[in-house]
């Protein structure tokens, strides 16, 4: 994730979920906003990567050509920096996460994060620095913390640079991090 220079932001309004498809992740509250996030710029996109109990909720989203939603149910390490690089921020609406390892891969590609104020979230994102946190289980305020910044390339671009400058934080070999 940090071999090389983050790719620039894309043209084109990506959001990126990547994670098991388990309550926890809460992709239900994500397939709940993001119609929203559409009917507000229809041109955004979301990629979906994992799997899990609740790939019938995704299957639908996907489903609906007017969503804009792909759906990958695997890929290698290197293929989720790729789709951080083809994405304009990475959303984590969890109820409830760890440390948040995908979060110090969306930073480290220079990647904004949009999560929830829940678990050790907060400890990584920086609401208006780094990304945006939002309450657990609220589709409208994700929807709406999406909506902003797929919409406002230039807030992509500062929340992102700000991430990336975050990564070093974060970024550890599993030597370093047990130190």
């Amino acid at each position: 994730f940090r071999s090389s220079l983050p790719a620039p932001l894309p043209a084109e309004p990506r959001a990126l979920f990547v994670g098991v498809l388990e309550r926890y992740k809460a992709v239900d509250v994500l397939a709940a906003a993001w119609p929203r996030v559409v009917e507000a710029l229809p041109s955004a996109r979301l990629h979906l990567v994992g799997q899990g109990r609740l790939e019938s909720i995704v299957r639908e989203l996907a489903a609906d050509p007017l969503l804009g939603v792909s759906w990958t149910p695997r890929v290698p390490t290197q293929g989720v920096s790729e789709a951080l690089d083809e994405a304009t921020l990475l959303v984590l609406p969890s109820r409830g996460e760890g440390m948040g390892r995908v979060v110090v891969e969306a930073f480290c590609r220079g990647r904004a994060v949009v999560g929830t104020d829940a678990g050790g979230i907060p400890d990584l994102v920086r609401d208006g620095d780094n990304g945006l946190l939002v309450p657990v289980d609220d589709p409208e305020a994700l929807a709406g913390a999406l909506a902003r910044i797929l919409s406002d390339q230039e807030l992509a671009g500062r929340l992102g640079s700000a991430a990336h400058a975050s990564a070093k934080r974060w970024a550890a070999t599993p030597e370093e991090f047990a130190a």
